[in-house]
Order: structure tokens, then C-alpha cells, then sequence
């Protein structure tokens, strides 16, 4: 390991190691290298997203249109074989130990723990005394079967007992690594960004997109439109926000944005009603602005959902936020808060989004009293201020002292 930088003016040096070049991270990573505060390499497990790949979710292939390897120091690690999705044994870097030793950071950061080369890296920092930490958006509020539970305790545990600590993003992930035993002071304040710059400029107009994008889709000016974005995955419940819409009052319109598995469910029922929904089918980074700016209000149905980004992206216009209680970015210091920018429903309860569509149709003044508290909230969740807090959170988990090594030893290395 170098020489640890609390006591110099060097810039601490971190590795951070991720699945796969993320649309919405990539601002990030850029954001901290202009900073300055912290020299940054990433280092990435695999090339999904630069270049096209099959996603189950969407169930379509996918390559995004925005730049994800601009700005900051980068390098992808050998792999054995291209992963045919993101899981534990299907996305393995053995190189990663040797990178990470050529590199020689002052801590490491991984994003979750659900594949195998996030516990090489951790492993090998235990190993090094380098601090470890961890980036997810686990939630405590996710639901887990029972039969499961035992299982994931000794699996995430065993991984959690490594770690020096973690980026929380809300109270509900707060809460998630306080669980697995992090101590509250190895819990540092974080975020898990969107590039609002880059939305909002997009549309540099935005009262003209949203009058076009609604004369296109035939959705009348008057309409006051939720927008559902996203997978359409049976968890998500794209189809009870087709059935709130319908049985909403005349004024509301929905707006389904997204691809997936559900769509010829969603396709069927719009076939018997084509009346106030419409359905866009997937659509890019450099166009999704103009969904958001035709649209009135985001609906987040999903029956488990760790912190979904659309609820990141819908407060930079403004949109006020309507939730599903199963969702896990719900929270007082979170991205959808309730009663501030926020209403909360029932999961699988279709005829409460109706009821609420409709009270906040009617109600323009609080309606607009949410979106006012979104917009507000959106400098909070851009990747400027997330960048300062990844360096005041590895400069603070480097200058505490070590917890991780004791820990490693003690589940065998």
C-alpha cells in the first residue's frame, strides 16, 4: 500500500471497481476527476453499455447514446468470458488483485456485492491494509423469503465484516448497513446521482418539447399526464399503472415509457382501450428529457424496487413524485419524500393510484406544491454534490483506523 495521505497534501487514491460502464455513474466518475479532490481510476468488470448488449429487463439489446468513458481515468479488466447477464459467477475478474497491487490505492471502493470480483477486491484490500467501501442501494425494506434469510445473513455478513464502510443514499440503505453490522460512524452521507446538467439541457426548451412531444403522441395540452418509465417487469407493475390510468377521471393521461417482458400485457389492455394511454417503447438517454418535460407527474407502482433513478431524473422538472410504499428511496433524506414531494400508495393497490390521480388532477395548487419541493430537492442528487461526498467519504475512511483486517482473517481471507 502507499503511503496513507492524512498526513500530506497528496490527493488520497482511490480504485473503484464497478460491473459495467453505468449511464447514470459515468457523470460521476467525471465530476471527481475534474474535482481534483481524489485521484480516481475505475475499473471495469466487463463493456456492457459501450457496447451493445442483450438486456433481460428491457429484453431487447442495448447500447447507450451518451458518452460513459469521458473524463476520468479508466481501465477494463481481462474476463474469461463476456457475461451473458450480471451475476455472481458470470461476472469474475481474477486480474483484479493484480490491478488493484499496480495501482496501489489508498482504499477501494466496490458497487455491491452480488458478483465475485467485488470480493476479490475486498479481499485483496483486507489482505493490504487498504479501507474498503461499499456502494450499493440495498434497501431494508426489500422484501426476502424466509427460506432465504439465514443464507443471505451469512453472505452478505461475511462480506460486510470486511468492509471499512459504506456510502448510505438514503435511510432505508442507511438502515440496510447498519443490519449487516457497520457500526453508524463507517456510515457516510452519499448519493446515488443522475447527470441533471446533461437532462436539463436537453431540453433547452422545454413548454416547446412538451407541446410537441404531446401533439405527437396525440395526448391533449390540458391533460394532467403520469408518466410510468422503466423495465416493464412484472415487478415493476407497469399493468396496475395502465388500470389506475383507465379508471382515473377523464383529465388524466398515462405515459408508459419502457420495454420489457410486459409489454404485450400492456399492449393487450391498451388494445381494448386506446383512449388515455400511450405506450413509447424504449427510449434513450438523449431523448428521455422530453418524456419527463410532457409529463405532470412520475408513478413508481414497482412491488420491489431498490432506488430507482427515474425518481432521481423526475425531480430536476419538477415532477412530483407518486410512490408505491415497496420502494426503497422513500425517506426523509431520500429522493421521493413523503408529504414534501412525495404521496405514497399501497403496492398492487391500482384503485388507491386512481384515487390519488385524480385528488392531485383536481388539486393543481398542491400539485404544483410537490413539484416546486422536487425541483428543490435536485441539486442534492446531481453528480457535482455527489462527487464532493465520495471525497469527504474516502478521505474520512482512510484517516479512521482500520476495521476490515481482523474481520477478513476471521472468515478465513
Amino acid at each position: 500500500m502507499s503511503e496513507p495521505s492524512g498526513g500530506s497534501c497528496r490527493r488520497p487514491r482511490l480504485a473503484l471497481v464497478v460491473t459495467h460502464p453505468i449511464q447514470h455513474f459515468a457523470p460521476l466518475y467525471r465530476e471527481v476527476a475534474a474535482a481534483g479532490e481524489v485521484d480516481l481510476r475505475v475499473f471495469y468488470c466487463c463493456d456492457w453499455g459501450v457496447k451493445a448488449y442483450f438486456d433481460a429487463l428491457y429484453g431487447r439489446e442495448v447500447e447507450w447514446d451518451v458518452p460513459l468513458l469521458e473524463g476520468y481515468e479508466h481501465e477494463f479488466l481481462p474476463i474469461r468470458r463476456r457475461p451473458r447477464r450480471i451475476s455472481f459467477f458470470e461476472v469474475d475478474n481474477p486480474a483484479v488483485s493484480d490491478r488493484l497491487a499496480a495501482l496501489s490505492p489508498d482504499a477501494v471502493l466496490v458497487h455491491g456485492y452480488g458478483c465475485r470480483t467485488m470480493w476479490r477486491a475486498v479481499q485483496w484490500a483486507g489482505e493490504h491494509g487498504v479501507p474498503a467501501l461499499l456502494s450499493s442501494d440495498s434497501h431494508a425494506g426489500a422484501p426476502v423469503a424466509a427460506w432465504k434469510r439465514p443464507l443471505k445473513a451469512l453472505f452478505v455478513g461475511r462480506f460486510y465484516a470486511r468492509l471499512d464502510g459504506a456510502l448510505a443514499v438514503g435511510q432505508s440503505n442507511r438502515a440496510y448497513h447498519r443490519r449487516y453490522g457497520l457500526p453508524e460512524e463507517r456510515i457516510f452521507p452519499g448519493v446515488l446521482p443522475v447527470d441533471g446538467g446533461r437532462l436539463l439541457a436537453s431540453v433547452p426548451e422545454p413548454a416547446v418539447a412538451r407541446a410537441e412531444l404531446r401533439r405527437d403522441l396525440g395526448i391533449p395540452e390540458e391533460a394532467v399526464v403520469a408518466l410510468f418509465c422503466g423495465n416493464l417487469t412484472p415487478w415493476k407493475r407497469p399493468f396496475d399503472f395502465v388500470r389506475a390510468v383507465q379508471a382515473a377521471e377523464p383529465r388524466v393521461w398515462g405515459l408508459v415509457v419502457g420495454d420489457g417482458p410486459e409489454r404485450p400485457r400492456v399492449e393487450s389492455a391498451l388494445a381494448e382501450d386506446r383512449g388515455r394511454v400511450r405506450l413509447a417503447g424504449f427510449v434513450n438517454q438523449s431523448a428521455i428529457g422530453r418524456y419527463y418535460a410532457a409529463s405532470d407527474l412520475l408513478v413508481v407502482p414497482s412491488e420491489r424496487d431498490a432506488h430507482p433513478l427515474v425518481v432521481t431524473e423526475a425531480l430536476f422538472f419538477g415532477l412530483p413524485v407518486l410512490i408505491s410504499e415497496a420502494v426503497g428511496c422513500i425517506g426523509s433524506d431520500d429522493t421521493a419524500r413523503p408529504g414534501q414531494n412525495a404521496e405514497v400508495f399501497p403496492v398492487g393497490r391500482p384503485e388507491e393510484l386512481a384515487r390519488l390521480l385524480g385528488r392531485l388532477t383536481r388539486d393543481g395548487a398542491e400539485r404544483a406544491r410537490l413539484g416546486t419541493a422536487s425541483r428543490a430537492l435536485a441539486p442534492e442528487q446531481d453528480a457535482p454534490h455527489a462527487a464532493r461526498l465520495l471525497a469527504i467519504a474516502t478521505r474520512r475512511v482512510i484517516e479512521a483506523s482500520p476495521r476490515s483486517g481482523r474481520f477478513a482473517r476471521r472468515a478465513g481471507g
